[in-house]
């Protein structure tokens, strides 16, 4: 048998945790650090690096860097335009660029974990990756394909699991054995989850699950980018803007291309700031700031904790409120409580992160250790290595509801639910749909998703709370009649939460046609 990895895939930071020779987790380290910066540099277009050396080409060429690419699968998948050293420009899709990502570092992984085992024919054979719960279907399902295909595994010998659970596998093997409710904080570069987990009969069930998926430290940074960039203003008299939006070379006497220079520079010295204040008490930014065409300042300010603290405290007791919701709930109730809380995640560093949940939660212990940022990865690599016991060793639910939107009557344009929310996985819904013609060779049918948690009046497909997952296109087989046909399409959330759609044609009696002749098609299959 190969080696078992345990992929924590992070919008910040990638982390790989692994099983040696003896059966003993290690986490891979590059250039002595186990924290992969998830980046990667376009030398050209078939050139890239990635990691810690593609984000010191930033100060080179910016254009070519792209960070935050996992978080743009869950969002708008809004295709990267970039700029080479040799002035030329080319587009890539996230997809594409998690992809590249991947093959690198699983490249890396094999290359190192192969000499250390002194055999070439080395191989991985098994892997769990973890994800946000609050992804939706098609970023999830991205990643996994983009992972086996990283690591030459069929799908079958990789794994999604939720982040949490994984923190909770790490954390009850390694740190709680006595604590069955384990309440996982788990707050990333990207999003922010909290699960409640009971381990019960060696399973990991998970008990209730809340979260913000546009809640994370790249948030936080962006926080303090805005107000470095307000003083950078006050300081020279200028009034550069942080939307690009309200760019306007004229207004802010720089061209569009050192405006992004400057924002680039911001939000570098942003995130080393934010990172070293979970050490010290104040911290410097210095950043290079054109305040004209000809004219570049070294712009340098001191920061203080208790600065930032102020800044971020507004979304740190967001996460706060969140964690108490799932404390209170009757789901956690009907457990006993909570024993104690882990704290996962890179940015869970964060020293007032500690301070509001004993704030909010009381005497609950808390468990704010240096090695958060591994505990998740840690998680998965001892779920990968009994990889077929995977789905009897967890117990995961549905976390926002999964549905259409209505297409005829009154309720034109409003959510259809269905798959519920808070259902244990495997689950399906399904629901069927009229032809609007004789002889209709295809059913288009755009799939959403409704964060009812979160935003518990949302009702129209363009509500905020609801946003579109992907299209699916059903081909159909010939000569069907308008008045005789139902599509009935089934919507299944497998162990891991990815979606398996299936469709089946039948006529007004119930009897199935046209067997075997009916394809789906995703949209987001095509690029």
């Amino acid at each position: 048998m190969g080696i078992a990895i345990g992929l924590d895939f992070g919008t910040t930071n990638s982390i790989v945790t692994y099983e040696d020779k003896k059966g003993k987790l290690r986490t891979y380290k590059q250039n002595g650090s186990p924290l992969i910066p998830s980046a990667i540099y376009f030398k050209s277009r078939d050139d890239y690096i990635i990691g810690t050396k593609a984000l010191n080409m930033r100060e080179k060429n910016f254009a070519a860097l792209v960070t935050g690419f996992k978080t743009r699968l869950n969002e708008d998948n809004a295709p990267y335009e970039l700029t080479l050293e040799d002035g030329s420009t080319f587009k890539i899709n996230p997809k594409r660029v998690v992809s590249l990502f991947l093959n690198e570092l699983m490249r890396n992984v094999q290359d190192n974990l192969s000499v250390k085992s002194n055999a070439a024919e080395f191989v991985i054979d098994r892997a769990v990756i973890t994800v946000p719960t609050k992804f939706n279907d098609r970023a999830k399902n991205d990643i996994k394909i983009a992972a086996a295909k990283a690591m030459n595994l069929r799908t079958g010998q990789v794994k999604l699991v939720y982040e949490p659970t994984a923190a909770a596998v790490a954390a009850q093997t390694d740190e709680e054995p006595d604590a069955s409710r384990l309440l996982i904080y788990d707050f990333g570069g990207g999003t922010f989850d909290v699960s409640l987990i009971q381990k019960e009969h060696g399973i990991f069930k998970q008990i209730k699950t809340d979260g913000d998926p546009e809640c994370g430290g790249n948030l936080l940074t962006k926080i303090l980018a805005e107000k470095l960039l307000e003083w950078a203003n006050d300081e020279y008299g200028t009034n550069i803007p942080w939307e690009p939006d309200a760019f306007d070379e004229d207004d802010c006497g720089i061209s569009e291309l050192k405006y992004k220079e400057n924002i680039s520079a911001i939000v570098k010295a942003a995130d080393a700031v934010k990172i070293s204040l979970s050490e010290e008490s104040e911290q410097t930014a210095a950043f290079p700031f054109w305040t004209s065409e000809e004219r570049r300042e070294d712009y340098i300010v001191d920061v203080s904790r208790k600065t930032f603290e102020n800044l971020i405290r507004k979304k740190i007791n967001r996460t706060a409120e969140i964690t108490v919701r799932v404390a209170d709930s009757p789901e956690a109730k009907s457990v006993g409580g909570i024993d104690k809380i882990i704290i996962a995640g890179g940015s869970g560093q964060i020293p007032m992160i500690g301070d509001v949940l004993k704030d909010k939660l009381g005497e609950l212990p808390i468990n704010q250790s240096d090695d958060v940022s591994t505990l998740i990865s840690r998680g998965a690599a001892i779920l990968a290595q009994d990889i077929e016991q995977l789905e009897k060793r967890t117990e995961q639910k549905t976390v926002v509801e999964l549905g259409i939107a209505a297409t005829q009557g009154v309720g034109y344009g409003v959510f259809q639910k269905i798959v519920d929310e808070g259902l244990t996985l495997p689950c399906e819904g399904s629901c069927d749909f009229k032809l609007l013609k004789d002889g209709q060779r295809s059913l288009k049918i755009a799939y959403l998703e409704r964060d009812i948690k979160n935003f518990p009046k949302a009702a129209r497909i363009d509500d905020e709370g609801i946003s579109l997952v992907d299209e699916l296109e059903i081909e159909l087989p010939p000569d069907l009649k308008k008045a005789d046909t139902i599509v009935k399409v089934t919507f299944a959330a497998q162990k891991d939460s990815v979606l398996e759609f299936s469709a089946k044609v039948l006529s007004g009696d119930g009897r199935e046609v046209g067997s075997g002749k009916t394809k789906i098609n995703k949209a987001s299959d095509l690029f």
